[in-house]
């Protein structure tokens, strides 16, 4: 059994021409790739948290805040949400209106009962 080196391998990934990639091109779309998920990941956890700690602080309801404050909170962590849901759908080359945006709303929702409970 011979070991093949990365170099040396056989392409794969046809083209829809019948047309193959070039070990470059092949090199920066995976690149690509990962880079997207590297700032997709970054852009979730970043904004998520904060959609999160908004909707927590809503839906705990301290003391210090009025009902007028426990709403606002909870309207910006819709906010923040739909943003953070746009920027990963633009980072992965998809239309900021899609119907996957509803995603960001899923902490604002979560936390409705106690605010308005």
């Amino acid at each position: 059994m011979s070991k093949i080196h990365l170099r040396e391998r056989p392409h794969s990934k046809p083209l829809a021409d019948g047309s193959q990639l070039s070990e470059e091109q092949e090199d920066a779309l995976s690149l690509d790739l990962v880079q997207r998920v590297v700032v997709s990941v970054l852009a979730v956890v970043i904004g998520g948290s904060i959609s999160c700690v908004l909707s927590l602080t809503a839906a705990l309801q301290p003391a210090t805040l009025d009902p007028v404050s426990d709403v606002g909170l909870w309207v910006m962590a819709g906010i923040t949400g739909l943003l953070t849901t746009a920027v990963v759908l633009v980072i992965n080359r998809r239309h900021s209106y899609s119907p996957l945006l509803v995603f960001g709303l899923v902490p604002m929702a979560v936390s409705a009962f106690w605010v308005f409970a």
